[in-house]
């Protein structure tokens, strides 16, 4: 029974030194590490705390350890010993001597644990280690192990060679503007009284001059700052035929029926430069300056012959020295009533013409046939009498107008 009681103290006893040794060693590595670490030394060093004293072994004195804060250790229970364990002879501790301090690192966790009989635990399978998650797909490669894509090289830089600058050149890179057509077109339409509209273009031949023919009648004209012409001609014949002639030998010609032409009676006067010829006619009587007095000077309407009522008088040539015309137009239908016009052709002296001869053209129009022509040449008195007017007086009988 002795024996058993013996052996059992001598267990706790070995337990309870074992117990005091980790505490003495924990508190002596913390005191070590806080007496590093502090800033400011206190005036009374820490208490270092002892193990309980054990039954027949004569506790350790406290001792001044080097300042620390104070720390109490808890007692750590130390792993049960089988019950078989081998009886071992009590050790007598001797607690006077302090224990010198150690300078060594603070323990680690892991340290501590094995030197007090603990193993460290492992991590758990239900505390998974914090990870970064990547979403992918399966057919993704790992962002990680998977080896990154190849950084495409540098496209080649284009050697850029700015050439001197070049008037030419830049303007044969240009698109050309549209070259504008130097066709000449001539276009005729028939309009009432017994006339042909003319519309001629020619944009390569802007200003020109350009003389018109047709049954014989002759004037010139010029085109506009586009190359074009409009205008109204008297038609000499039913059939009328018009040709355009330009300076340098081009021509355009056309044709046209003329339906009312029968309904007309027409007298014209032509004649090229300045030669002061004039045509007139006196309507109903009238006299020179009246209201039935129908030049140039006062042509009167194409409206008076559409209505049936009088004559009109047409000028025709722009030129200064080309060919111009006059040309008279009167009603057939107040002939026949016996209201025949007097016609007369004069010509005012001027310093050009004075003591010279000058010439001219005289056609009448005759329904069914070709017009007449006839030309006129007359001897012009001397320069004393510029201004003054020369009158017509054997003009042949078939040009008066009358019905045959």
């Amino acid at each position: 029974m002795i024996a058993d009681l013996k052996a059992k103290a001598a267990g706790i006893d070995r337990k309870r030194i074992y117990t005091a040794a980790a505490a003495l060693l924990i508190a002596g590595a913390a005191g070590h590490f806080m007496q590093k670490n502090s800033s400011a030394p206190s005036g009374k060093g820490p208490m270092v705390a002892s193990a309980p004293a054990v039954a027949g072994v004569a506790a350790p004195k406290p001792t001044m350890a080097a300042p620390a804060p104070q720390i109490l250790a808890a007692a750590v229970p130390a792993p049960e010993t089988p019950a078989e364990a081998p009886a071992v002879a009590p050790v007598d501790v001797v607690a006077e001597a302090p224990l010198p301090a150690i300078e060594q690192p603070m323990p680690s966790f892991a340290e501590a644990n094995l030197v007090i009989g603990m193993a460290p635990e492992a991590p758990s399978a239900a505390d998974p280690m914090p990870v970064d998650l990547v979403t992918r797909s399966e057919a993704t490669p790992s962002p990680i192990l998977a080896t990154p894509d190849p950084v495409p090289a540098a496209p080649p830089v284009e050697e850029i060679i700015i050439a001197a600058a070049d008037v030419a050149n830049d303007l044969a890179s240009e698109p050309a503007p549209p070259v504008a057509t130097c066709e000449i077109a001539m276009d005729l339409a028939a309009e009432a009284p017994a006339l042909v509209a003319i519309t001629l273009s020619a944009p390569c031949n802007s200003g020109e001059e350009v003389t018109f023919s047709h049954a014989g009648m002759i004037f010139s004209e010029q085109l506009g700052p586009e190359g074009d012409l409009f205008l109204a001609m008297p038609a000499m014949e039913e059939n009328a035929i018009v040709t355009a002639t330009f300076s340098d030998g081009q021509e355009a010609a056309g044709d046209i029926l003329v339906p009312d032409f029968a309904e007309i009676e027409r007298v014209a006067l032509v004649w090229k430069g300045p030669t002061g010829l004039q045509l007139h006619a006196l309507e109903n009587g009238a006299n020179y300056g009246e209201a039935g007095h129908i030049w140039a000077e006062t042509p009167a309407s194409a409206e008076n012959a559409i209505a049936g009522t009088g004559g009109f008088v047409s000028a025709l040539g722009s030129t200064a020295d080309g060919y111009a015309a006059d040309i008279y137009t009167y009603p057939a239908a107040l002939m026949l009533d016996g209201q025949e016009p007097d016609i007369s052709i004069e010509a005012q002296v001027m310093e050009n013409t004075c003591a010279h001869e000058i010439a001219g053209t005289i056609l009448r129009s005759n329904p069914g046939r070709a017009a007449t022509v006839q030309s006129l040449s007359m001897a012009v008195p001397g320069c004393d009498a510029v201004g003054e007017y020369l009158v017509l007086k054997n003009l042949p009988q078939d040009l008066k107008l009358a019905r045959n």
